[in-house]
């Protein structure tokens, strides 16, 4: 069964977010073609696209963790390190596809209950093979 395997992202070759280029005609006939792919499968409700880029450097042992609060309607990111237990039982959010498999590059904190907010600390990953693709 194919795994999730979450690591760092590699920041060194991704563009700050000010170099990024505006969206482009060409980006748009891949957006198309990447949406008809997604409707093939069934999955335009599951997946969606991001314009990676960064805004900091990490290190190789950090990882972007997604936190949100439904009572304040926030949701923001944090850095964390990438060997907490409760990385384990994260949920991934965001992955990169140049790599034949793809890798999470950012996950959203959760805990067994399902409850996230802004007090849980200590969430990270390094390379874990988190949960089966069918799981996801």
């Amino acid at each position: 069964m194919s795994q999730v395997v979450l690591r760092p992202m590699q920041w060194a070759r991704i563009q700050d977010l000010h170099d990024c280029e505006p969206v482009s005609e060409a980006d748009l006939v891949c957006m198309r073609d990447v949406r008809a792919a997604l409707a093939r499968h069934g999955k335009l409700d599951r997946f969606a696209l991001h314009l990676v880029h960064k805004h900091f450097d990490m290190g190789a042992d950090e990882v972007l963790v997604e936190y949100s609060d439904a009572g304040t309607r926030e949701q923001y990111f944090k850095v964390e390190r990438a060997d907490s237990e409760t990385a384990r039982e994260a949920q991934p959010t965001t992955w990169m596809l140049d790599k034949l498999e793809p890798i999470a590059i950012c996950v959203c904190a959760r805990r067994p209950d399902g409850h996230q907010g802004r007090h849980e600390r200590g969430i990270g990953i390094e390379s874990v093979a988190l949960r089966s693709m069918a799981d996801a």
